[in-house]
């Protein structure tokens, strides 16, 4: 009995360094590290970017500028996407037109931009060039639109699914050996059928998803006169004088084009209404003869 309880002395400080080991090892793999907390908020965000709307943004600008500044600031903006590295730029629009006679210049430069350079662009697009001072560079109108394309991107996600799906069914059903030859052409036709279903369904997904990641900013200049003093409404008008009597002329145009079907009618009405103005006229002079002595 002794002898027991000795071994047992002797053993005791083993079995609490090795319950002491075993509990630090449990402590190191249940407790988590320092980083942990840290990736889990990163994965949340992750998941609520994944989980929240899909928008389609569009910029729309307007700015004025003197007349024969349009053209250096329509091409100085269509080559700034075309040549400027740093920006994801994608030329989709540029035109320019006027400029000659009465008619003021105008322009345009649409472009697709990844969302870190829509800032740049629009800064550098609304910009004076050199030799320009600031009041020259006037930002008129900006509009800004975003479409929501969430249930269009979940609908082309599920029936690229389903797509996928039937498609590997059928490459299974294809690789039975008891398949005949008919079958076999029938499998075959319905899985190139598929094929080009799950090609169309994911290039919407592919245009969806490009429209989601990127934005489009369309610039349209503007020429514009400012005139300054009591005689600048007189001035304006002045200066339109040209397209204000084209409008009159057309509108006068206009009118006598659509009045000429009337013409007749208005004709018959007028000789209805002089026959009974003679006939009234008729009646009422014999009663004058007889009241006379």
């Amino acid at each position: 009995m002794m002898g027991r309880q000795r071994l047992a002395c002797a053993l005791l400080p083993a079995f609490v360094l090795l319950a002491g080991c075993s509990g630090s090892e449990r402590n190191r793999a249940e407790g988590p590290p320092p980083a942990a907390p840290f990736a889990e908020v990163a994965r949340q965000d992750s998941r609520a970017q994944e989980n929240g709307p899909k928008l389609a943004y569009r910029h729309d600008l307007t700015v004025a500028l003197a007349p024969e500044r349009v053209a250096p600031h329509f091409a100085a903006a269509r080559d700034r996407c075309l040549t400027d590295a740093a920006l994801t730029c994608t030329l989709l629009q540029s035109s320019i037109r006027g400029g000659s006679g009465t008619s003021q210049p105008q322009a345009m430069v649409q472009v697709r931009l990844a969302h870190a350079s829509v800032a740049a662009f629009v800064a550098a697009a609304t910009a004076p060039l050199p030799g320009e001072s600031a009041d020259e560079v006037v930002l008129q109108d900006q509009a800004t639109r975003a479409e929501d394309l969430t249930r269009a991107l979940a609908d082309t996600v599920r029936r690229l699914a389903q797509l996928n799906d039937y498609r590997t069914r059928l490459t299974a059903l294809s690789e039975k050996p008891d398949n005949r030859a008919e079958d076999l052409i029938k499998i075959a036709s319905e899985l190139a059928q598929v094929q080009s279903q799950i090609e169309e369904v994911d290039g919407e997904r592919r245009g969806l998803d490009e429209r989601v990641d990127t934005e489009i900013v369309t610039v349209n200049y503007r020429a514009t006169r400012a005139q300054a003093g009591a005689l600048a409404p007189v001035q304006a008008v002045w200066a339109r004088s040209g397209p204000i009597l084209g409008e009159s002329a057309a509108s006068a145009l206009r009118f006598a084009v659509a009045s000429l079907p009337w013409l007749p009618v208005a004709l018959v009405a007028l000789l209805l209404l002089r026959l009974v103005w003679r006939f009234r006229r008729r009646r009422r002079r014999p009663a004058r003869l007889r009241i006379e002595p």
